[in-house]
This record gives structure tokens, C-alpha cells and sequence, in this order.
């Protein structure tokens, strides 16, 4: 009797591991992707309603009985009245679309360059030197050109007083949003050679030479063969560093914390200082939702209608 009692308990034991194993292998991919959705639950959804949250509330410390009540769209309001935020929009597209073209121009011609070189070692010197820049933090850079670019001191100044005929300017207050761009498209070119270097290197042979044969100068080659076959690689990687300029912040605070003036007050510095300096987070949180919101607009048309759209199906 004891045998028998022991032998059911032992297949019901058997049938109910038998059943778990089941259900975990019917849904393995919801268990391993579990971790990873209450991840982004934590770091980017939760934030996001939390600070839709805080764009609808009085959340300034100047009126402090009023803080946490509902203000309706008086933030919105506040974003789309304040001339410095639409000055802020106009500095950011000009940082924007100049870094954007020059970092695309460069890091293409860079690649363009090295890709022609015959010499294996050469090459493999190029690529690391290019890389270089792209090594060097941006908090780090920036306090490494305020020193270069400092007017009494810096090496930069000295260099063009002493062998140039110009008189060099004071970079950070002269023309602070040209330094700035100029310092991103240093500090970020390699990034668009690297992409661009591999996406040249599988070229196929036989375009190449089946233009070279039809009599095409070097010209002609790139823009009606090389361009063509590489227009997945630059649609990816220009939206990929159109993003990440919409992000910049480090580099240009460090820098010159968006002045003198709001001579380099992007978005995202203006936001930081509606928030932390003058302890507006409802203001800041209505301006980053606004933003947000902009900046998938421009990546949906550019995937839409631009033609994005095609080389990422």
C-alpha cells in the first residue's frame, strides 16, 4: 500500500516537473526577453510617464504652495512663448546640420582616401590614427580645447599670431558656435570614416573596374557606382549621427555652458538650466517632451520620405 502511495505521489512529482518544463519551453522567448522589457520599464518608461507627469504640474521652487498642483498646458505654454527656447531651436539646427555635413564630408573623403592606399601597413596606420579622436571623452576634449583656445596661453592663438598673418580671435567668445562645431566634427569624424571605410572596402571589385574600363574618371566612379551601392551605409549612418547630435550636451556645457550670451545654448543645455538653474522642472519637462517629440518627427519623414525607409526594409 505504502509502495503504491509512493509510486503516485512520485508520477504526479514527475508530471507536475514534466508540466513546468513545458510551459517554460513553450514560452522561452517571454522568459528571456522578461528581463530585458523591465529594464527599459525602468530606465525609459517610467522616466518618460514621470516626466509627463511633471509637464502638467507646477513644479517651481519659486511658488512653492503651488508646487505639485495641476497646471494644465500652462508649461507647453511657457515652452512656446519664451524667446530664448526658439533662439535655442535656431542655435541648435545651425550646430546641428553644419556638423552633420562636415563630419559626412570629411569622414567619407578620409575613407575615400585610405581606401585607395596600395600598402597594407600604411592602411592599418591610417585607420588607427583616424580612430584616435573618437577615443578622447567629450567632457575631457572640451577641457582640453578651453586650454589650447585660451587667448593669452592656449597653443592654438599662438600658433596663428606667430606664423599666420590673422590675428586669432578669442575662440570661445568670438565665434563660440563655429569652435564648437569644429571641435565635435574633430571629435566625431572617425566616427563616420569607420562606417563609410567598411561599407568602401565591399565595393565589389568588378564595378569598379567594369567603370575603369568604360573610360569613367575617378569622379564619375564614385558618384554613379560607389555612392549608389553605399547608400544603405550613409542613410544609417547619417541618421545614426543625426540622433546623436539632437543629444550633444557634454561637450558644448563643458565648453562654454551655452553662452557667452545663448550664443551656443542648445536644446539640451536649455533644458538643463530651465531645471537645475532657475528650478523650473515642469517648464524643463514640457520643454523635453516638445523636443522629443520634434526629433521623431524629423527621423520619421526621414525614414518615410526621404527614403530611409527602403534601405531599412
Amino acid at each position: 500500500m505504502s509502495t503504491d502511495t509512493r509510486s503516485v505521489g512520485s508520477d504526479q512529482g514527475e508530471g507536475a516537473l514534466g508540466s513546468l518544463k513545458g510551459v517554460w519551453n513553450d514560452y522561452l522567448p517571454v522568459w528571456l526577453a522578461t528581463p530585458m522589457v523591465l529594464v527599459v520599464l525602468l530606465i525609459t518608461i517610467f522616466p518618460g510617464v514621470y516626466d509627463l507627469y511633471l509637464s502638467l504640474v507646477n513644479y517651481t521652487y519659486v511658488n512653492p504652495d503651488r508646487l505639485g498642483t495641476f497646471a494644465g498646458l500652462h508649461n507647453f505654454a511657457v515652452v512656446f512663448t519664451d524667446p530664448t527656447v526658439w533662439q535655442s531651436v535656431m542655435v541648435t539646427t545651425v550646430f546641428v546640420l553644419s556638423a552633420l555635413v562636415l563630419e559626412t564630408v570629411l569622414g567619407f573623403g578620409l575613407a575615400a582616401l585610405v581606401n585607395d592606399v596600395a600598402s597594407g601597413r600604411a592602411k592599418s596606420f591610417y585607420r588607427v590614427a583616424f580612430i584616435l579622436p573618437m577615443a578622447v571623452a567629450p567632457v575631457s576634449l572640451a577641457t582640453i580645447g578651453q586650454v589650447m583656445l585660451q587667448p593669452q596661453l592656449g597653443i592654438v592663438p599662438y600658433l596663428i599670431n606667430s606664423y599666420t598673418p590673422f590675428a586669432a580671435p578669442a575662440f570661445l567668445t568670438d565665434v563660440p558656435l563655429l569652435t564648437v562645431i569644429l571641435i565635435d566634427t574633430w571629435n566625431w569624424t572617425p566616427f563616420m570614416f569607420l562606417i563609410f571605410y567598411a561599407g568602401l572596402s565591399s565595393v565589389p571589385d568588378e564595378l569598379l573596374e567594369a567603370a575603369r574600363i568604360d573610360g569613367a574618371p575617378m569622379w564619375r566612379r564614385y558618384v554613379h557606382v560607389v555612392i549608389p551601392y553605399l547608400k544603405p551605409v550613409l542613410f544609417v549612418a547619417i541618421l545614426i549621427r543625426l540622433i546623436d547630435l539632437f543629444r550633444s550636451f557634454g561637450l558644448v556645457y563643458t565648453l562654454t555652458q551655452g553662452g557667452p550670451g545663448n550664443a551656443t545654448m542648445l536644446i539640451g543645455i536649455q533644458i538643463f538650466q530651465t531645471g537645475f538653474t532657475y528650478v523650473d522642472l515642469g517648464a524643463a519637462s514640457a520643454l523635453a517632451i516638445v523636443y522629443l517629440v520634434v526629433v521623431l518627427i524629423i527621423c520619421n519623414v526621414l525614414i518615410r520620405v526621404v527614403g530611409f525607409g527602403e534601405v531599412l526594409d
